[in-house]
Formats: structure tokens, C-alpha cells, sequence
């Protein structure tokens, strides 16, 4: 398997991950992972790449492994994974490619012929292209309706804790990456909003980094929103499992998603979520029954479900909600099953 380094931000290493932890051994696969993408300086990065490339191609030659799987966004990534593609091919080895990318279809349209023949050869050759939902399905069935894609949704484990009502303050939780397709100044305004017309005691957690950050923090302060809006940092682990049990709603209101995997760890702890319907969020926020689902850039709109949730007895309609959606349709074990048979199926089709 190769994708993104365990240093860099954001749900693809989250899913790699989860993917790594998983007792592989019980089901006779033998997995390793060999990084491939870090967040550094470009010259740093390429530098990176091309030692993970002969890295994998040493692996190649003298492990022959039964398959690789790649995970893979866009732009830069594509260009990745269409070069660990040919190599691969090269050497007969069946490719898996897990797509995480969030503005592919956008990248895609945006790029010139000469580029969207080749993403399109690349999704016709690959042995299976996993999505993370039906809408995505549609996209790239759009794009090349030859691709062999198989949907399996991301996945989380199910806790024991939920969140739970809390009287004195109803804290709103953001959980990702700072960059603009998330959306996070909408949520500022539309908090100052709620500021404005509201008196329940809400507060916001921001919980992440990236290059919005400052400007996002200055602009808290234009808002008038410093005793409203708390910035975390970048969160994980217990500390992020504590943030979560603290808070009581999920709000991401971005503009491009997969299935962000923030959504799928604030359901699982029975968290009604507001969020923009965009990807595959809709399969994971059901509107009106576990959250609503709110159009992009309508700040009036997100204001309102943000005081409609922050009463008591639609909080606990909608956890209960989020907890059994949770377990129905998102646990890790279907997911592992799932990934597992896809290795076999692509093993077997090559003997």
C-alpha cells in the first residue's frame, strides 16, 4: 500500500491509518505500506517521491507482491499515482487505486485534452477504482464509464461514549483541515448571525491547521466572536476522542467532500451534524433525521439549523439517530470485509 506519510493532515492519512492498524494477519494478507507524499517543499517532495519510487520498485522486484494499492487525490497525486501505475504495470502487478479526492471531478474538468486522456486511460487500466459513495460512483462513471469501480464507504469504529446535552453551553465542533473548500468563514458569519438574533449559550470549537488559519483568527476578532469561537489546533487521538465527547453538534459546511471521516467519528459518538450536501455526505447526514444538510455559502440558512439543533429535544432525536446510522452502516469491520474481498477478487482474476 502507498499513499501519504503519517505526517501529513487530513482524512486520507486517516484512512491509511486505520487501514494499517487493522489485524491484516487473520485473514492471510501480508500488508506494507511505503510512503510516498509529505508536506514539505515542492523540491522536498519530488525528492521524496522519487526515493518511495525505487523503494517500490526494489519491492516489486524482489518481493512480488500480489497487488498494490494506491491512494490517490488529484493534481499532483494523480501524477503519483500514474507513475507507481506504469511501473507497476510494468511488472504485471495488479493496482488498486482508492480515490479520496474531493475536487477531482472540478481538476478533471479544468485540465486540458491532452491530461483528460490520460486520467481516463489510467481509470480504464486500473484493475478496480475504489470510491467512497454512489455520487462519486456517477462522477466517474461521467468521466469514463470503463472504469471498474466498487464503492466502500470510509468507516470508523464504534465507541461505547456518546455525547451527551449539556444545559450550560452547546458547543459546536469543527474538525478538519483550515484550507478555503472547507468553509470555515461561513461558519464565522454564521455564528456572528446567531450571536446576533440568538441568546442560547453556543460556543464553536475550531478544531485544525492550515493556511487560513491566521486570516480565520483575525477574522474571529473582526467578528466580535472571541469569547464565542475557540481554536483547538490540530487534534488526535484522546485529545480529539475528549474534544468530541465535550462537544454536542458536528458542523462542516464545506464546498467539495468525499466522505469526510470527522463526520463519520461525530456520528459515531452520536452527534447530530450540520453540514453542507456535497460527495457522499448525505449517505452519513440524513436532513432533518441525524442533522440537516445545508447549501454552500448560505450563511442565513446555516444560522438557522444551528439554533434549531441547539435545542434539547432535537439534540436527542438526532444522537439517537447518528449512533444507529453509525452502527448500521459505517462500522470498520464491514469495511475491512469489504477491502479484503477486493484483494482477493483482484488476486484471483490475475491467476
Amino acid at each position: 500500500m502507498v499513499g501519504n506519510d503519517h505526517s501529513v493532515k487530513g482524512g486520507i492519512t486517516s484512512v491509511i491509518t486505520q487501514l494499517l492498524s487493522h489485524d491484516w494477519d487473520q485473514n492471510d494478507i501480508q500488508m506494507d505500506f511505503i510512503p510516498t507524499y509529505v508536506e514539505t517543499g515542492a523540491v522536498k517532495k519530488i525528492v521524496f517521491f522519487a526515493n518511495a519510487y525505487l523503494k517500490i520498485r526494489k519491492y516489486i522486484i524482489t518481493d512480488h507482491p500480489d497487488v498494490v494499492h494506491i491512494h490517490m487525490s488529484y493534481k499532483g497525486s494523480f501524477v503519483r499515482a500514474n507513475l507507481l501505475f506504469k511501473l507497476c504495470r510494468r511488472y504485471s502487478i495488479p493496482v488498486i487505486v482508492h480515490l479520496h479526492g474531493s475536487e477531482f471531478s472540478k481538476w478533471y474538468n479544468s485540465s486540458n485534452k491532452r491530461q483528460k486522456e490520460k486520467v481516463r486511460l489510467f481509470l480504464r487500466q486500473v484493475s478496480v477504482l475504489i470510491v467512497l459513495g454512489d455520487k462519486w460512483n456517477a462522477e466517474i462513471e461521467k468521466i469514463e464509464p470503463q472504469t471498474k469501480t466498487v464503492v466502500v464507504s470510509n468507516s470508523v469504529d464504534i465507541p461505547k461514549a456518546s455525547v451527551h446535552w449539556n444545559d450550560k453551553k452547546i458547543q459546536f465542533l469543527f474538525l478538519g483541515v483550515l484550507i478555503p473548500r472547507k468553509g470555515v468563514f461561513d461558519l464565522l458569519n454564521a455564528a456572528a448571525k446567531v450571536k446576533r438574533i440568538s441568546n442560547k449559550p453556543i460556543k464553536y470549537v475550531i478544531a485544525g491547521t492550515g493556511v487560513e488559519e491566521e486570516k480565520l483568527k483575525a477574522n474571529t476578532d473582526a467578528l466580535g466572536l472571541d469569547d464565542t469561537v475557540k481554536f483547538a489546533g490540530w487534534t488526535t487521538g484522546k485529545k480529539k476522542r475528549k474534544l468530541i465527547q465535550e462537544s454536542q453538534v458536528m458542523v462542516l459546511p464545506s464546498y467539495n467532500e468525499g466522505l469526510p471521516i470527522s463526520i463519520l467519528e461525530g456520528i459515531s459518538y452520536g452527534m447530530p451534524v450540520i453540514a453542507t450536501n456535497v460527495g457522499d455526505i448525505n449517505a452519513a447526514v440524513h436532513d432533518g433525521d441525524n442533522g440537516f444538510l445545508v447549501r454552500c455559502g448560505d450563511i442565513d440558512q446555516l444560522a438557522e439549523k444551528i439554533i434549531e439543533v441547539a435545542d434539547k429535544d432535537i439534540f436527542s432525536k438526532m444522537s439517537i439517530e447518528s449512533k444507529f446510522l453509525a452502527k448500521e452502516k459505517f462500522s470498520a469491520k464491514h469495511y475491512f470485509e469489504s477491502i479484503k474481498e477486493i484483494y482477493e477478487e483482484v488476486v484471483n482474476e490475475r491467476r
